[in-house]
């Protein structure tokens, strides 16, 4: 699915705003229909060791927040082409083991945040970037992980992985990363 770029108007800006609310108070109360509820601390797994992994007694690691969040062990992001909400190919595989990996720490609330690269408007790339995070989401979803543990946020252009002017640089921050929900 492509977007078009929006004329920039006032109208528009408006309308990109209210979205973006939108947006944000959508992540804080949750999926339609349930009960606005906060993210309770009590959900943790409670194991505050430092990030070390434990044994479950049966020599493999047990997995827990730290696991999930670890950068090497953990959840991974996944990466759009140019102006796109599409998933591709390699991110559906990606997203697969991430789901995996989401219902073996089954307290983890996680965090989708969209990004886009600095081509375009903000209120453009903060549309992308929500769409991005939005269709990570559904997807997640179709994979058996609960809505209720999912939230997304869009940063736009506003956090680039590498603030490179360039093809390489702008195909890094095109993405979708996982982090704990706070």
């Amino acid at each position: 699915m492509r977007l078009e770029n929006p004329m920039n108007t006032g109208v528009v800006r408006t309308a990109a705003m209210m979205a973006l609310v939108a947006v944000l108070l959508t992540g804080m109360t949750g999926c339609k229909g349930k009960k606005n509820t906060a993210i309770d601390p009590n959900l943790t797994n409670g194991n505050n060791s430092g990030g070390s992994e434990t044994s479950s007694g049966n020599e493999m690691p047990e997995m827990n927040e730290a696991w999930l969040f670890s950068p090497a062990t953990g959840l991974q992001a996944i990466y759009f082409d140019y102006d796109s909400y599409d998933l591709r190919t390699d991110a559906l595989a990606t997203l697969r083991d991430n789901a995996d990996k989401i219902k073996n720490v089954p307290n983890s609330v996680i965090q989708i945040a969209g990004h886009c690269d600095e081509r375009g408007t903000q209120e453009y790339n903060l549309a992308l970037g929500e769409k991005r995070a939005l269709a990570v989401r559904s997807h997640l979803m179709n994979l058996g992980v609960s809505g209720d543990r999912v939230v997304t946020i869009t940063y736009g252009e506003e956090m680039p992985a590498d603030a490179s002017s360039n093809e390489a640089a702008w195909a890094k921050n095109r993405r979708c990363e996982f982090n704990k929900a706070m």
